[in-house]
């Protein structure tokens, strides 16, 4: 088997840094599904987003965390829920960040 060198972040900008982050918490069918499921309601709770996938609940929160990560989710903690809500703002910036890269 081929060793191939692992990716340096380092050698690219920024932005490049940025969007890469953006498109890898995209890059999961689930993830999608949870954006969707978002996109319609205001807050979900876990279990809801949970309740709606095909997943069990520690794959589900994983997948949250990465949306979380990459600034496209918040959480919020109220008792023993957390309840998640889309970041438009976020999602609208690498949407815009993406077309710019890509017409330079």
């Amino acid at each position: 088997m081929c060793n191939m060198p692992l990716a340096k972040l380092e050698v690219f900008d920024d932005a490049q840094v940025r969007l890469s982050g953006f498109a890898k918490a995209l890059s999961h069918p689930a993830r999608i599904s949870i954006l969707q499921q978002l996109a319609k309601e205001k807050e979900l709770a876990c279990l809801a987003i949970v309740d709606a996938l095909p997943l069990s609940q520690p794959a589900c929160s994983r997948h949250l965390a990465e949306l979380v990560k990459a600034g496209l989710v918040k959480a919020r903690n109220h008792g023993n829920f957390v309840y998640y809500r889309l970041e438009k703002k976020a999602l609208d910036q690498f949407c815009k960040s993406m077309a710019a890269a890509l017409h330079r």
